[in-house]
């Protein structure tokens, strides 16, 4: 189940998002050597860095897994692709990253699924990165845990549907609200 947002809840991905806006540049996504790890660490240990390999229908592949998403999900994925994940899994991300590269804008949304036994509710964000200005060659994705208060403090989908996922776009860098 995954819920629109109209603002993310979590306080860590709300800095993120502002960081990665001071790193967008004329409306275009961040170079990524403008991007320090020293620049990172308030959030390293739930993000994930995807290489994007391919023009069309990219691989996505872990080239940075963080400690708590490696303790959350019970194993690091550095080096795997989406193509190494449960059918499920990849069915749920792999449109979402196309949609990411393809729109150049990041994405959040809260996922709820059962994980390592218990049903846990995270609220992610994925965003676009260029080296060259043009292709979208790199994914920053950050997750983290919600707490019984975020979630109750959420809102509802429109017309009260809790049906599959409703990814939130965030607005275009440079762009007025």
């Amino acid at each position: 189940m995954t819920k629109e947002r109209t603002e993310l809840a979590t306080p860590y991905l709300s800095g993120l998002l502002e960081f990665w806006l001071t790193k967008s540049v004329a409306g275009r996504p961040p170079v990524p050597s403008s991007i320090a790890p020293a620049d990172l660490r308030p959030w390293k240990d739930n993000i994930a860095v995807f290489e994007v390999i391919g023009e069309e229908s990219g691989t996505f592949v872990y080239s940075y897994y963080g400690k708590a998403l490696a303790a959350a999900f019970g194993q690091s994925r550095l080096g795997a692709t989406l193509d190494d994940l449960p059918p499920e899994q990849r069915a749920l991300l792999q449109p979402e990253y196309e949609t990411v590269r393809r729109e150049r804008l990041p994405v959040a949304r809260v996922h709820t699924a059962v994980f390592g036994g218990r049903t846990r509710s995270f609220e992610r964000l994925v965003l676009p990165m260029s080296s060259d200005g043009v292709s979208i060659d790199k994914l920053l994705v950050a997750a983290y845990e919600m707490t019984p208060r975020e979630l109750a403090a959420r809102a509802p989908l429109p017309g009260g549907s809790s049906s599959g996922p409703v990814p939130l776009t965030v607005q275009k860098p440079g762009a007025s609200a």
